[in-house]
């Protein structure tokens, strides 16, 4: 995201927790400014430094997602914009299969969706080892952007249009994303002081 961000103009910024994943940013993206960091607090991160802040398949993964949004509250400037995509909670990937007519998708629960928890999954799909990620409602997201004081600007669920068919790799996943989505993308923009 970052290399792409850069050859689009942006001056970058590139978080991660991992320091292999900073080791591999700065390898293949050398003009960015790479560092190793929590967004639960973005200690590296100076006050309104920033005009945008992306955060790409983060708000999942984070444990204390109250934490990283008042760190993305803090490091944005006055009016800055956050563009935030991550796993449509509704619609969790690894519990869907195709519904026997394939016009659909079938999604096994097995807790109830209410009640925010902890996962760690065993590998699937490009996942070798187990990992860790946190469901919350779809309310409970939005909620915390509004009380860290943001303005939620505009809000998605992306999905696949015909242009772009050919970049899904098999005809099982196209189907199961014309079926539904598997992601929300929100742009918020900081309009007051964090809470």
């Amino acid at each position: 995201m970052s290399i792409k961000l850069a050859k689009h103009g942006a001056l970058v910024t590139g978080i991660d927790f991992a320091e292999r994943m900073i080791a591999i940013a700065r390898r293949n993206g050398p003009t960015g400014d790479f560092r190793v960091d929590s967004c639960s607090d973005l200690a590296t991160v100076s006050d309104a430094e920033f005009d945008v802040l992306v955060a790409n398949y983060v708000l999942m993964d984070t444990p204390d997602l109250p934490g990283s949004m008042q760190a993305f509250h803090r490091v944005l400037k006055p009016g800055g914009v956050a563009v935030l995509v991550f796993s449509h909670p509704c619609f969790p990937a690894g519990s869907a299969t195709l519904s026997p007519g394939h016009d659909g998708v079938t999604y096994v629960w097995d807790f109830p969706y209410f009640k925010p928890r902890k996962h760690v999954d065993p590998p699937w799909a490009h996942f070798r080892s187990e990992f860790t990620w946190f469901h919350r409602p779809l309310s409970d997201y939005w909620r915390t952007f509004v009380q860290t004081g943001f303005a939620v600007v505009d809000f998605e669920e992306p999905r696949v249009t015909a242009d772009r068919y050919h970049l899904v790799q098999t005809e099982t996943a196209l189907k199961k994303s014309l079926a539904c989505p598997y992601s929300v993308a929100f742009k918020l923009q900081k309009t007051t002081t964090s809470a």
